[in-house]
């Protein structure tokens, strides 16, 4: 599919992220996608993950079990203690907050196949939660692990596993200007539902809608500035890379070996330097706005 027939998609595909996010029924795995950007092994999950931690278990449960209940009370160690994706808080019969795997993902009765992820390992998992869960067994050799390889089972793109369109030479040619035509067309919709959150954006995609030149400018830096965010370090690397990659690579394969390939000196993270040149800007072009 070319990309410029993806836009659409990936616009209703954001506004159902949002919906799925407003829906106290639905599991939070979307509302964690963020947690993604970070190291899953060492920091992520939010102070709802802590806040949903098995609040149904029995008073006669062993001391440890109801340590956990308490992790759901307002004074509790866990508020301000986040654990890796897959994980969960726990306080110990110490008072000590720790982080486990997570014991239980939620399983609906209705499972929603828009919830389905496809790992790195080309396996389909019914959610998210379900996919970080076996991952942190696995890596910390737990009887529950399926599989030892998911030990590094990690999240490729959203949706069930399926073949790709392969990524051809000439796709991958065009790709830099096709990307920056999505970019400014992502970025002016975002201008109507007012969701730039930023003044200088808003002026910003305002005069590129009568520049052909800015057109192609602002949207590449602004979303080198969206993407900078945990940390905001100026640098952008793969983890931070998943909230473009994992929506879109299924219908646009060529997302994710492109901007890889941005990663010029293979560090494992991209300057804005290495972004703007790898989508065509020209150096006077190229300027540090986050």
């Amino acid at each position: 599919m070319r990309f410029t027939a993806v836009i659409a998609i990936a616009l209703l595909m954001s506004i159902a992220i949002e919906a799925k996010k407003k829906s106290a029924k639905k599991s939070n795995d979307w509302d964690e996608l963020e947690s993604l950007l970070e190291n899953i092994d060492e920091i992520g999950t939010s102070k709802k993950k802590a806040a949903a931690v098995v609040a149904d278990t029995p008073d006669d449960e062993d001391p440890l079990e109801r340590d956990r209940i308490q992790a759901g009370s307002e004074n509790n160690p866990c508020s301000e203690h986040v654990c890796g994706w897959g994980k969960e808080c726990i306080v110990d019969k110490k008072g000590t907050p720790t982080c486990e795997c997570i014991r239980e993902c939620p399983n609906l009765p209705d499972p929603d196949p828009f919830d389905q992820v496809c790992s790195n390992q080309n396996e389909t998992f019914p959610t998210l939660c379900h996919l970080y869960r076996e991952r942190c067994l696995c890596k910390h050799k737990s009887d529950k692990c399926d599989d030892t390889v998911h030990a590094k089972a990690h999240l490729e793109y959203l949706g069930a596993c399926k073949e790709l369109d392969k990524c051809t030479d000439e796709l991958m040619e065009q790709f830099p200007g096709r990307m920056a035509d999505w970019l400014f067309q992502v970025m002016r919709e975002l201008k109507k539902r007012r969701e730039l959150h930023n003044l200088e954006w808003e002026e910003l995609i305002n005069e590129a809608e009568f520049d052909d030149e800015k057109k192609h400018v602002y949207p590449v830096i602004w979303k080198f500035c969206d993407l900078d965010i945990k940390p905001h370090d100026k640098h952008v690397t793969h983890h931070e890379l998943i909230p473009i990659t994992a929506p879109v690579m299924p219908m646009e394969s060529c997302i994710k070996p492109f901007l890889e390939k941005c990663d010029a000196d293979n560090d494992g993270q991209i300057t804005i330097k290495e972004w703007g040149k790898c989508l065509g800007l020209k150096e006077g072009e190229i300027q540090e706005r986050c």
